[in-house]
């Protein structure tokens, strides 16, 4: 039938949307499977793969037991390793006809271009976050002062902030928050007047995308934190 991709990083809310759209569709919970990543599993890996997808693939082709259709949810589905999304092309484009598919996310980026085609995104809205103003200062001036900042002092940060992955990656959620925010006020500016600085919107962009990628590889992967933080404080 369908296959969706539902944006948010408030699973919660991704939960929600899916049970709403199952009672408008009148599917039943008993036909509703969710697959994720085991909550339990002593394994390191933060990844969801090709095993996972074969049993999605034999789930598939299950009938409904109490309804005319049935939902198959993949949930933390960032979490799919690029070899599992591969295996999943197929099956997204083209669907069992009684069978609605919903790949939950908490950022469409770590999900392949091919995936993103096959699918209609639904990007559900975000609550905005709210920073108190030291931290808005100090992550201002952090940004200002990052090119100047030696090689030294970069591997420093990068080394306390790998001390606590989940502490490391709010904090650079807040950064992107403040990068969004500065981007949106020169775009403001630049309709006001027609002073417009290039290089300083072109620096906030790149910074942008930086730390984006940076919390896309953070969240996704198995990279070595201290590593990966590292690599994107030194290329500026």
């Amino acid at each position: 039938m369908v296959s969706f991709i539902i944006t948010t990083k408030d699973k919660k809310k991704r939960e929600t949307y899916i049970q709403e759209y199952a009672q408008k569709n009148t599917v039943d919970k008993f036909d509703i499977t969710i697959i994720e990543k085991d909550p339990e599993s002593k394994t390191p890996t933060q990844s969801i793969g090709i095993e996972t997808v074969k049993l999605i693939q034999k789930k598939l082709y299950f009938k409904p037991v109490k309804s005319a259709n049935k939902i198959i949810v993949i949930e933390d589905a960032h979490l799919l390793t690029p070899e599992a999304q591969n295996a999943l092309l197929k099956v997204l484009e083209e669907p069992p006809a009684n069978t609605y598919i919903f790949l939950g996310t908490e950022t469409k980026e770590a999900l392949l271009p091919t995936i993103l085609s096959r699918c209609q995104i639904i990007e559900l809205e975000e609550e905005q976050k709210k920073l108190s103003e030291k931290t808005i200062e100090e992550l201002t001036v952090f940004i200002q002062n990052l090119p100047n900042l030696t090689a030294g002092n970069k591997l420093k940060q990068a080394e306390q902030l790998a001390k606590d992955k989940e502490k490391a990656l709010i904090w650079i959620e807040n950064l992107i928050l403040i990068l969004r925010e500065q981007l949106l006020n020169t775009c403001i500016q630049t309709q006001n007047s027609k002073a417009f600085n290039t290089s300083d919107t072109q620096y906030t962009l790149d910074t942008l995308k930086s730390f984006q990628s940076l919390r896309t590889l953070l969240k996704t992967t198995n990279v070595n934190p201290r590593f990966a933080i590292e690599n994107t404080l030194l290329n500026f």
